[in-house]
This record gives structure tokens, sequence and C-alpha cells, in this order.
């Protein structure tokens, strides 16, 4: 069990644990320093550290920002901003818009399809948060389309399925840049689920990433190395976190499950430190 874990989701997105859940769970599991990095929504950091106040738990600002290069999902990262940041704000009320556009567009491809399901339904089930593809999924799992969220993906709402529709376009350089001038770091989330990590390693360092998630829990001990050694060879700090959506989330993996070495910790407050004072 790892003492810190910088990639955790919440009922801000599409957790199953509200923040201040997310916070007591960690303090259990001995959990000292965490990230709450909900999918393009901040909202849930202030909760997280209002509940960390009184467990011994340092939060950090965190956001997951989700983008594409043609069919490719990739994920950037960013830790350290001013959650008040009126730019963060106005870029992520774009992107949750999208997200709801998006949800319209398959919301009628499932009924073309002999699914129907009502808007409010799902707009329900994912409460607070911003809305994405695992309400959805959960919304066909509660109407019995399907016996559960895994199925929901792979038969209906996954990549290359017969109701998927794309994101909007926004790029990786794009997040990079608006978690730049919103004064947070950046970092490639999980770069061994991209299919060639080192093109999108290249490009990104050229638009100012920062660092490179190498430990996750969807990274095979070696693929962690490689990770390593790649972050090393670009000058990239490192950054790592379980990915953790909660028991009820669609991967179960504890808060804290990755093992992270503890010396992560410092250079990472370093460079939060850095990005604050420049």
């Amino acid at each position: 069990m790892s003492q810190l874990d910088l990639h955790l989701h919440t009922t801000y997105s599409d957790g199953s644990l509200t923040p201040e859940q997310t916070v007591t769970e960690a303090a259990a599991r001995a959990v000292t320093l965490i990230a709450i990095t909900d999918h393009d929504e901040v909202d849930g950091i202030a909760p997280a550290l209002a509940a960390a106040a009184s467990c011994g738990i340092e939060v950090v600002s965190g956001v997951e920002i989700n983008t594409t290069v043609g069919k490719e999902e990739v994920h950037i990262l960013g830790y350290g901003f001013p959650t008040d940041s009126a730019q963060l704000r106005d870029g992520l009320q774009r992107r949750r818009d999208a997200r709801r556009v998006r949800l319209d567009a398959m919301l009628a491809r499932l009924a073309s399809l002999g699914y129907p399901l009502e808007l409010e339904t799902v707009l329900a089930i994912a409460g607070k948060g911003s809305v994405g593809r695992p309400h959805l999924g959960r919304a066909l799992v509660a109407a019995g389309y399907v016996p559960d969220l895994a199925t929901a993906f792979e038969r209906l709402i996954g990549n290359r399925s017969p109701a998927y529709i794309p994101r909007s376009p926004f790029t990786p350089e794009e997040a990079i840049m608006l978690i730049h001038q919103s004064g947070g770091v950046t970092s490639l989330a999980h770069p061994g689920k991209l299919g060639d990590p080192i093109r999108f390693l290249r490009r990104l360092k050229e638009a100012g990433l920062d660092a490179l998630e190498a430990y996750h829990s969807d990274h095979a001990p070696a693929a962690t190395q490689r990770m390593l050694a790649w972050a090393r060879q670009y000058g990239l700090a490192v950054t790592g976190g379980s990915d953790s959506h909660g028991p009820n989330g669609p991967h179960t993996v504890q808060i804290g499950a990755v093992p992270i070495p503890d010396e992560i910790g410092a250079p990472f407050r370093e460079l939060l430190a850095e990005k604050s004072s420049g």
C-alpha cells in the first residue's frame, strides 16, 4: 500500500465515493498525499480539502482532461492550480458542455437501436458531477438492458460499439496550455494505454508537458520501468496513482493499491512549488 495516490475520481465525475468518503478511505489505508482528479471538473476538491483538515491527509488540486488525437484518447492530468481560476473553470465548463452534446447524441443513437433512456435518468445518476459514458452505462444497467457496466461498454457504448459517438475535438496541447495558464503542472495519464507512447511523449514534451504517470493500475511492472526510463530520457517528472473510481466504479481498484515509492512525493511537491513561484 502506497502513502501517496495522485489519481482519484469521486462522484463529481465517474467515481462512486464522495470527496469526503475518498479522504476517509485514504486515511483508513494510510495514504497521506492524494489528488482529486475528476474528469473536466474541480468542484470536488474543496469538500476533500475540508474533510482532510481533521484526517492528516494532504490534498492536492487536480483534474483529468480527456482529449483526442485522431481515434486515440489521450488524458492529461493537471495539478497544483488554484481552483478559483476563472480561466480554468471557463475552459472546463466548455468541456462539460461538449460532454452534454455528446450525451444527447448517444441517447439518440441508443434509442434508434432499441435502447431508449430518459436524459433525466442519466443526469440523476451523474448527480453534481461531469456527465460521461459511465453514467450512461449505469443507466443501461438500471433499465435492464445489460447486466453490468462492462457489458454496457462492450456491447453498446465503448469505442467501436454501435452507440459510440466520438468526443468533440480537443487536443492534449490545448489541455496542457489550459492547465499551465491556470497555474498548474501537467502529467500524461496512463501512457501505457496508448498505442505509441513515445510518439506522444515527443509531441507533448514540445508542448510543455511536465511529468509522466509511470505508476498506474494498468501498468505492469515492466511497463512502469519503461515509463521511468522514458521520463529520464525526456526530462520529465514522475507521477503515479491508482485511478481508483471507488467500489462501484468501472474498474475496482482500491485507493493506494498501486505501489508508488514514497520518494516520488518530494520532487512532486518541488515541481508544484516551482510552478507556483514562477
